[in-house]
């Protein structure tokens, strides 16, 4: 009997170690994900209301706080004043660039959902600093689990994964994330998450991209974490601890569909966090679009087109002439904008073996597409954004990207031509902005919005330190400004004296910092002005440097 249970064992063997090394299931699509419910509409812009009370005895020092976002398809950030009455309620309507997840600045209100059309209600216990969020809609489905849904699939792991630097760790955290990914993908197509079963469909939609969202942008941020801290000081890469973005992210081909096609990605919880990650990781190549569409020539003059000797796109001012110059210059490889935007997808999906330049892909690329930061309104420039947007039109197939893609550079043509030359009444953030700037009128004026809890923002400011002190006796002024709530006046100051920053020091009160930041639509820090000898403003989030200070004082 003995003999025959060993035999057994030993037959059996061979096929339980089998077992054990075939790989889990790899799930490419999901069973009911997405569901239908949301369609092309629902991505578009519209108004909320945001509605609640400040309840308890604790007296505040404020009046109003920041509703702030951001725009995930021109990636602009939004804020939105909302303004507290004297009995602690507040009714407020916004509008929204679409539905998706917020942030609150000046009270302690944690993320919330709010979707176009619905109503966003909040009661905060100032006793207790806490708030209870609800609504009515989707929001209130959404802010209802959201909490509980993530404490349920939040990651068991502890330690970062870049602690200690150690390769091998780093990799075998990757692996794990990727399972924690699988077994929600497998719970997602099962079907068999309990708190989503009496939702919407809209509700579980958005609920069950946020889960997807989690693990994917863990390991985005651990990738931008790692390259960073693995560079020496002069920015080069260490080649015993290099990680190819292409090894990493093996797996986005196999879980394609729902990870990069997804457009729901937009209104995940940590969908900001995933595309913003995106953009330095995996679809990395668009980021040096901008760069090259500097190089583009604003004169058919044969002159300069010398210029032409390192860039291969057709200018936006081309003549057949022009052009058979330009073909000489670069031995004939010179292509369309359009032809140059499909090289680089067709770069990306060979490299992480994508299928088709699928949703996250097209957002990417509509963001280098919309970088209108430049402060220009020459046709030239207009025409130049005209003709990128042209050039990226072919590879939009996403109805939501189209839609924004219009929308933004239709706004863009009426800020500059338009809207931006007509009088509008005074807000009390105009009032402010220009009382900060009259008393230094006459001099070329630096604006940095910063923090003390804001590692930038202080790495910048001893930056400049060489700068303001070349600086301290010609007509310009470095002005650093800060909110008082958050940046307490003791420990801000005992930062500037001991690091001997000098400059300006203003302290503006939370009303105050929220009317400026409404103003210029920007939820985070550090975000600067570069502001002319006339008061004009001329860069934004630039950094000073003495050559274009000097261009300025001239």
């Amino acid at each position: 009997m003995k003999k025959l249970i060993i035999l057994i064992l030993l037959a059996v063997l061979p096929l339980i170690c089998c077992i054990a090394k075939v790989k889990p299931k790899v799930i490419t699509t999901l069973k009911g994900y997405p569901s239908g419910a949301i369609d092309e509409y629902h991505f578009h812009s519209g108004t909320a209301v945001v509605q609640g009370h400040f309840a308890g005895g604790k007296e505040r020092d404020f009046s109003t706080f920041n509703v702030t976002g951001t725009d995930l398809f021109s990636n602009q950030d939004f804020v939105r004043t909302i303004r507290i009455e004297q009995d602690g309620s507040f009714l407020e309507q916004i509008s929204l660039p679409h539905s998706g997840w917020v942030n609150f600045d000046g009270a302690e209100i944690p993320p919330a959902f709010i979707a176009v059309g619905d109503t966003l209600k909040i009661l905060i216990d100032c006793e207790k600093d806490e708030a209870t969020i609800s609504g009515s809609g989707v929001t209130g489905e959404v802010n209802s689990i959201w909490t509980r849904l993530e404490k349920q699939f939040a990651s068991k792991e502890t330690r970062t994964p870049w602690e200690g630097l150690d390769r091998k760790f780093m990799l075998e955290w990757k692996n794990r994330k990727v399972k924690e990914l699988d077994q929600i993908a497998c719970a997602i197509d099962a079907d068999t998450i309990a708190a989503l079963k009496d939702c919407s469909n809209y509700a579980k939609d958005v609920l069950k991209t946020s889960l997807l969202a989690m693990p994917l942008e863990q390991m985005l941020v651990a990738v931008h974490q790692w390259r960073w801290r693995t560079r020496s000081e002069d920015g080069k890469p260490n080649p015993a601890l290099t990680i190819s973005a292409g090894s990493f992210f093996d797996f986005l081909s196999a879980r394609q569909s729902y990870l990069v096609d997804n457009p729901l990605m937009v209104f995940a919880a940590d969908g900001g966090g995933v595309i913003n990650n995106m953009e330095f990781s995996v679809l990395s190549a668009y980021l040096f679009l901008a760069n090259d569409m500097q190089r583009w020539s604003k004169s058919t003059d044969s002159d300069e087109l010398g210029n032409y000797k390192e860039n291969f796109i057709l200018p936006h001012n081309y003549n057949p002439e022009l052009h058979r110059e330009m073909l000489d210059y670069d031995n004939g490889h010179l292509i369309s904008v359009a032809n140059y935007y499909a090289m680089c997808s067709d770069s990306i999906r060979l490299r992480f073996g994508l299928s088709n330049t699928g949703f996250m892909m097209q957002l990417c690329l509509l963001h280098r597409v919309l970088d209108f930061d430049e402060e220009d309104s020459a046709d030239w420039f207009l025409t130049r954004k005209a003709e990128e947007l042209a050039g990226a039109m072919p590879l939009f197939t996403a109805p939501s990207i189209c839609h924004h893609a219009v929308d933004a550079y239709r706004r863009f043509v009426i800020e500059r031509k338009g809207n931006a030359r007509m009088e509008t009444a005074a807000t009390p953030g105009d009032s402010l902005f220009q009382s900060l700037k009259e008393k230094y009128s006459g001099n070329i004026i630096y604006m940095d919005f910063w923090g003390i809890g804001c590692g930038p923002c202080r790495m910048g400011m001893l930056d400049q330190r060489a700068l303001v002190e070349q600086y301290k006796d010609a007509p310009v002024r470095f002005l650093y400004i800060c909110n008082e709530k958050d940046s307490p006046r003791e420990p801000s100051e005992k930062f500037l004296s001991d690091n001997q920053i000098q400059g300006e020091h203003i302290f503006l009160s939370s009303d105050e910092w929220n009317l400026l930041t409404n103003k210029f639509q920007f939820n985070a820090i550090p975000f600067s002005l570069l502001i002319d000898r006339n008061g004009n403003i001329v860069e934004k989030n630039v950094s000073p440097t003495t050559a274009r200070i000097d261009e300025l004082l001239k």
